[in-house]
């Protein structure tokens, strides 16, 4: 590495100066795209129709569903988004959960189960509880999926009813989206 320090004005020059230019022209650039596209994507998602997914501690079956339908819906590039709330909040996702969406590929990292608020309700273009009911005042219909077993006793089946269920109601919105 060639390194040249002139001892009057302390400047330094060479091959180091030239990598440590480059290196932070390339942070800058990097960070302005990914500012400016992380922007346009928050937008797009906030001005989607929302799909309100609601079980009792928001660890398990909505938040399962919630996975299965913005990836289903990205792929079949409908314009909706889903979100999970619970009527009673667990602190964290239960642990077969975590477990069995990572092994399926999700990215759930500061996902955590919080309590439905009347906004919540009010700003769903739809909303599906699992075993439980809404407080406050509903304005629209809510869809039922009631009965799925619990995560904790078998992921795999839970996830595939709450999956069948999930391309159901995609079915259904592609369907309107076509008229």
């Amino acid at each position: 590495m060639n390194l040249i320090v002139d001892a009057e004005s302390g400047v330094i020059t060479g091959n180091f100066l030239l990598r440590r230019n480059i290196y932070s022209a390339t942070l800058l650039l990097l960070s302005l795209f990914s500012c400016k596209e992380t922007s346009t994507n928050s937008k797009k998602i906030k001005d989607m129709p929302e799909i309100l997914f609601v079980c009792e501690h928001g660890a398990a079956r909505s938040t399962i569903a919630t996975a299965y339908f913005n990836k289903l819906a990205e792929e079949q590039e409908l314009n909706y988004r889903a979100i999970f709330r619970a009527t009673n909040p667990d602190s964290a996702l239960t642990p077969a959960t975590i477990m069995g969406l990572r092994a399926d590929g999700f990215n759930i990292n500061n996902w955590t189960p919080k309590l439905v608020s009347q906004t919540d309700i009010d700003s769903a273009s739809q909303i599906v509880t699992f075993d439980c009911n809404l407080p406050g005042n509903l304005s629209k219909p809510v869809i039922q999926w009631n009965g799925i077993p619990p995560v904790s006793k078998d992921y795999t089946v839970a996830r595939n009813q709450i999956a069948e269920k999930v391309q159901q109601l995609i079915n259904e919105l592609a369907k309107k989206k076509a008229y």
